[in-house]
């Protein structure tokens, strides 16, 4: 794609529109059961069981590393079934866990052992299922189509607690919250029905391109679905950019995970009521809607290279702008536009980044390495967040430190080499499997 990426062409996906629709639901349905919707449910699910609410909301950091264990499991069974039958399968499993077993624990194994799956099942299929297809489908829109996929995220932070609460007026949280379930086992039909691993099955080329288009710029494609990818797990852990791929997005994650999950109190703290602090993150995951589109055209448009530093760069300006909230409280409310702004970014670089360097034929292979280890420091947040509030008295501490994390991504992807490991763009490499 020569010529500059524009607003209309960014969004002429073409049939993609399914999988993008797909991801963004997905996303949502997923944060219902693990993440933004816990708010709600979770109260409702330890009152109505008399379960202890702190305990079941310690089994997220349990589900998150057992997640990281199935996260090989999944990977290794989308390269044997593909993402489109592993798609369908985990939402099946999501939704019947979701309902069966999540709304219905009355003691805390039942409810750890929902949170596991439903972490595995809805964190497999975005990052190694659909990120792979993403790839596949639109190898050079890649950032913009990553940027769309992840708006669930940040539509999930605006309504899903005022949509639950809505929900709880029609009965219980065992029937009303069931909606989530039953949806996410439609999706799962909608997945099998309308998804494909290979654009071309359903007559179309990669980035909705024509035909012509195709066969002068995308050759190093057309044997994709032959290509058996050399990378070992040897090979993959020696790999020095593997990691820097996997630590870049995995700090970008522990940055966002330890500023949100707290921003309420953190803003509080600095003077808003707690009214004012939870309409504040409906407003910021309104932004972020924004925000995931604009960082995806910027990643197109720019690079990823510099669309991730640029990224980190707002991020950090962000959390700065919340730590000056305690001189004056604009700073804060500069901080929530900011931060809700970089809201979708998180997951669109979890994406892109290990993409732009390994490339669309090696990635799902490389991949299978390089999420579980970003999601293991994510996983982190609440460790940092505890430890520094324990030495220091209040969250500043920890803000501080993820301003630090968010500089030194800036500085580890200005010295790693976008597409080094690209083979459309290294065909050489072919020659120099180890």
């Amino acid at each position: 794609m020569e010529k500059k990426l524009t607003l209309r062409e960014s969004l002429r996906l073409g049939k993609g529109w399914n999988l993008m629709i797909f991801c963004i639901l997905a996303m949502l349905v997923t944060n219902a059961g693990v993440n933004d919707g816990l708010n709600i449910a979770l109260p409702e699910i330890a009152k109505g069981a008399g379960l202890d609410y702190n305990l079941c909301l310690s089994m997220g950091t349990l589900a998150g590393f057992v997640g990281v264990v199935m996260m090989m499991v999944i990977g290794k069974l989308r390269d044997k079934f593909g993402g489109r039958i592993m798609c369908t399968v985990l939402f099946i499993i999501f939704g019947l866990t979701f309902n069966f077993l999540f709304l219905r624990a009355d003691n805390i194994v039942m409810y750890a052992i929902s949170q596991c799956i439903m972490v595995s099942c809805g964190q497999g299929c975005f990052y190694l299922c659909t990120g792979p297809m993403q790839s596949n489908w639109f190898p050079k829109k890649r950032g913009v189509a990553n940027g769309i996929s992840t708006i669930g995220a940040n539509i999930g932070t605006a309504v899903l607690s005022p949509l639950m609460v809505f929900l709880l007026t029609w009965g219980t949280y065992k029937f009303s919250l069931s909606v989530f379930g039953w949806f996410a086992i439609a999706l799962a039909l909608f997945a099998y029905a309308t998804l494909r691993d290979d654009p071309k099955e359903i007559g179309m080329y990669p980035d909705n391109v024509t035909k012509e288009v195709y066969e002068r710029d995308y050759k190093p494609l057309e044997n994709q679905d032959t290509y058996v990818s050399d990378w070992t797990l040897k090979k993959i852990i020696t790999c020095k950019e593997a990691w820097i791929t996997a630590i870049v997005p995995g700090f970008i994650t522990l940055g966002i995970l330890g500023v949100v999950t707290q921003f309420v109190q953190r803003n509080v703290s600095l003077g808003l009521s707690m009214n004012q602090a939870v309409g504040a993150m409906t407003v910021a995951g309104l932004i972020g809607i924004l925000g995931s589109y604009t960082i995806g055209f910027l990643d197109t448009r720019l690079g990823t290279k510099k669309a991730c530093m640029l990224y980190c760069a707002i991020f950090a300006s962000g959390i700065i702008f919340n730590l000056l909230g305690s001189l004056n409280i604009i700073f804060v409310y500069i901080s929530i536009g900011v931060v809700g702004f970089s809201l979708g970014g998180s997951t669109n670089m979890s994406l892109s980044f290990p993409a732009s360097v390994f490339g669309v034929l090696d990635y799902p292979k490389v991949n299978t390495f390089i999420f579980p280890v970003n999601y293991c420091i994510g996983c982190l947040n609440f460790l940092v967040n505890a430890l520094v509030m324990h030495i220091t008295g209040s969250l500043a501490g920890a803000y501080m430190v993820y301003t630090g994390l968010f500089i030194l991504d800036i500085v580890l992807v200005y010295f790693t080499e976008e597409g080094k490991w690209d083979k459309t763009i290294h065909p050489e490499l072919y020659e120099n499997k180890k």
